[in-house]
């Protein structure tokens, strides 16, 4: 009996020395997949009203708070690029985790990366109306735009608003006209499309421009809007999308889980206290508008930060109708991660 309850002891012994190895494996595996996640979250945004998110973003430090509540040690850097073009290059050559930029941006990528490197939006981010604006007196509708004006606009071809213009163009010249005002748009960021507008001779009388720099444009007696997005879509329009590669998704679950939390952290921030999210966005981007005209710009019915994409599809059908693209999604959760497949997008 004395060696059986011996025996006993050392097997509860051996049971309880096993139980705290395969507690340490565990966590040591645990820590290890952490590990073999990306350390450094590489992130490319442009200035603009609609990117607020992501201003707070980086001058709250979102993603390192949650990455360190989780555990984890995750570096940010954030990148600031004029248009969706240079975007999608550097995510292409692996130099960038994620691009922000347009819907046109985001699905000329996608159709053209469906089989070497898939792209897919992770989420939206905010919808806020656009408006076309010149200073030719002359210019009351797009019929009275000539080849003596040029339009300055983030990217030609491909940028939320140069699509924009062409559905507005076949709209009010016709089927096939699409295309009608192309030859008159020039690539300019928002801040330099600004200021090559506000210059009174020089080669950009117009720009298809967006919060805060149209309210910056518009005090000026001499600028006056021709059009806006409302012409086209009666509904919100989502101005961009956050995206990434299939590649990067399924390689870090953990901090893509991370990423797209405090996008929705930010977002709420806004949803609960707009006036302290403008003068923080304010703070970080030294923009020559008052917070009461960017409060005014946020109070068009139209403007929604969410992640739910709108009118994602509509502007797909476009551009695969046009030529734009080759591949026509059925459904915009064809274009989108599973993880926001939930939400009542378009």
């Amino acid at each position: 009996r004395r060696q059986s309850g011996a025996a006993l002891r050392i097997s509860v012994v051996i049971r309880l020395i096993g139980g705290v190895l395969c507690l340490l494996l565990a966590q040591s595996l645990h820590s290890v997949s952490a590990q073999a996640e990306t350390a450094t979250v590489r992130i490319a945004r442009q200035w603009g009203l609609a990117w607020m998110p992501f201003v707070l973003m980086e001058r709250n430090r979102l993603i390192e708070t949650r990455a360190a509540a989780a555990g984890m040690q995750i570096a940010t850097e954030w990148r600031t690029f004029a248009g969706g073009s240079p975007m999608n290059d550097a995510l292409l050559s692996g130099s960038l985790d994620y691009a922000t930029t347009g819907i046109p941006g985001f699905l000329t990528l996608w159709d053209k990366a469906r089989t070497a490197l898939p792209v897919k939006a992770v989420s939206a981010f905010g919808s806020i109306p656009f408006a076309l604006i010149t200073r030719d007196a002359n210019v009351k509708t797009l019929g009275d735009f000539s080849s003596k004006n040029k339009i300055a606009l983030p990217s030609v071809k491909i940028s939320g608003q140069a699509v924009l213009l062409q559905m507005a163009a076949e709209k009010f010249f016709g089927p096939g006209q699409h295309a009608k005002l192309d030859p008159l748009t020039v690539t300019r960021s928002n801040p330099d499309g600004l200021a090559a507008l506000l210059q009174p001779n020089g080669d950009v009388d117009s720009q298809f421009s967006s919060p805060p720099y149209l309210q910056m444009a518009l005090k000026s007696p001499a600028i006056h809007i021709v059009m806006t997005t409302r012409d086209v879509f009666d509904t919100p329009f989502s101005n961009g999308l956050l995206y990434t590669t299939q590649k990067f998704h399924d390689a870090n679950p953990r901090v893509y889980a991370i990423v797209l939390d405090a996008l929705k952290e930010a977002i709420d921030a806004i949803g609960r206290d707009k006036r302290a999210a403008v003068e923080q966005y304010l703070d970080v981007t030294k923009e020559k508008v008052s917070v009461n005209q960017m409060m005014e710009a946020l109070a068009d019915p139209l403007v929604d930060f969410s992640l739910t994409p709108h009118n994602v599809h509509p502007i797909a059908v476009f551009m695969q109708r046009t030529g734009a693209i080759r591949a026509k999604p059925e459904s915009w959760r064809d274009l989108f991660f599973p993880e926001v497949h939930g939400l009542p997008g378009s």
